[in-house]
């Protein structure tokens, strides 16, 4: 299976004084994955991975691997900056697959036929009348933080009903004075980023930080990156 690549090299003498600067002003890196499908949260997008920059040093390499588990949080009203919680967790999913969430909190396999091969499906076994859930999609990924699963996309799931989710390869990466954890709902881009699609053909990304803006690009002469300004719609940049 595929692995992809977002690296950054603070070796260098100017990247390791913008490196200073972020560290010194509590930045933080921001990372969020794209998905689709029904009622999908319209009030942002959870934060996929955060990674202060006082963790941050030398070459890194942040990587992933479309891996996913589905997962159950009891909230159903969900506003910005709400921090989505992985209440319940299922194991490794692969993709064409589904799974049925039980009224215990467990998961068992199956449940809708038909799921699209870049999908999963997930249904609501849960009897008439329970709360809304939310739902999504953990994808795992290898940050100077650690390797984890981790939420990166958000749906609203009534009892007795069903959805198919599709992640998606659009990346969003922001350098911010957030101080965010995995999980909470942003609208709005915080600060200059940068937009990008992993393919078959890319599957690595050379990215550097500027001075003064901390505008996060490709380095020169490798895969091209979109610039991405300040308060732009996460949503519309990624989960379609």
């Amino acid at each position: 299976m595929t692995t992809f690549h977002m690296d950054f090299d603070f070796t260098t003498s100017d990247q390791k004084a913008v490196l200073a600067e972020l560290q010194a002003n509590n930045y933080t890196l921001l990372g969020y994955k794209g998905a689709s499908g029904p009622n999908q949260l319209s009030v942002g997008t959870p934060t996929w991975f955060s990674v202060p920059f006082g963790n941050i040093f030398g070459a890194v390499d942040i990587s992933y691997t479309p891996t996913y588990k589905v997962y159950v949080f009891s909230q159903s009203n969900i506003a910005v900056n709400t921090t989505i919680q992985m209440q319940a967790l299922s194991g490794e999913v692969p993709l064409g697959s589904a799974l049925t969430f039980q009224p215990d909190g467990s998961f068992v396999s199956g449940g809708i036929s038909g799921v699209p091969a870049a999908s999963i499906g997930l249904k609501n076994n849960r009897p008439a009348g329970t709360p809304v859930v939310t739902v999504g999609l953990a994808g795992l990924v290898n940050t100077p933080s650690g390797s984890q699963y981790l939420p990166f996309c958000a749906f609203s799931l009534a009892p007795e009903n069903s959805n198919i989710m599709t992640p998606l390869e659009n990346i969003l990466l922001v350098a911010a004075q957030l101080n965010l954890q995995s999980g909470n709902v942003q609208g709005l881009v915080a600060a200059p980023g940068a937009q990008f699609t992993f393919s078959s053909s890319t599957q690595t990304f050379d990215l550097q930080v500027l001075p003064s803006t901390y505008q996060i690009t490709n380095v020169p002469g490798t895969s091209p990156v979109t610039a991405v300004p300040s308060g732009s719609s996460i949503n519309s940049l990624i989960n379609s």
